[in-house]
């Protein structure tokens, strides 16, 4: 994916807004949509996220994205993460819905790419993510949801700062299994970013 990277971003390789250790967070392009196509018809990735399984043909993930891409969604921001050793594009991540007096948000993280998950690379992207809405956006509290079983997810976010908060019980149906759906949040007054302040504040 570098190559694609590369072109969409210039001869130095891709746009990098905000910098970890080891990953980085930088703006949506095109070149993204080949990777956003084999990730959202991985059934295991859709499933981890909460999403419904079924094929999604490479137009209607185009024209989806097209909007997100090009900023034209209201109260949504996203960032696409690399891999910086490599520059390797390896997810995505979203903060929505933060447009509000309460100060609140929804989060979202995909690790599109499975041989890199359990590497450390989700939390470290969650915790640049939070940093940044807490940070530049004013978030106060940050929530998400995850299917219960998704056990190497809820050990990210708890790392990452979140905190179980309660059970949507049986509201995830797996052919004629149910399970719990974990809900969690993050306050600004709680969290602490280790590899130091996204933006640095006078």
């Amino acid at each position: 994916m570098r190559d694609e990277a590369v072109a969409e971003n210039g001869e130095d390789g891709p746009i990098i807004n905000i910098r970890g250790p080891r990953v980085g967070l930088g703006p949506l392009h095109e070149g993204l949509v080949p990777l956003v196509v084999r990730w959202e018809n991985d059934f295991g990735t859709v499933d981890l996220g909460g999403g419904i399984m079924q094929p999604r043909s490479r137009a209607a993930l185009a024209a989806e994205w097209e909007a997100l891409i090009k900023g034209e969604r209201e109260d949504w921001i996203g960032f696409a993460i690399y891999e910086l050793a490599t520059a390797r594009l390896i997810g995505l991540a979203n903060v929505r819905d933060y447009i509000n007096p309460r100060r609140t948000a929804e989060f979202g993280i995909t690790i599109g790419e499975r041989e890199l998950r359990g590497k450390g690379y989700g939390t470290e992207a969650t915790v640049l993510l939070l940093d940044y809405a807490f940070t530049v956006l004013g978030v106060h509290n940050m929530w998400l949801d995850t299917p219960a079983y998704n056990a190497a997810a809820l050990r990210a976010y708890t790392k990452a700062g979140f905190k179980e908060i309660g059970r949507r019980r049986e509201a995830h149906r797996l052919g004629d299994r149910v399970y719990d759906i974990v809900l969690m949040d993050c306050l600004a007054t709680e969290f602490r970013n280790p590899y130091g302040r996204v933006v640095e504040l006078p």
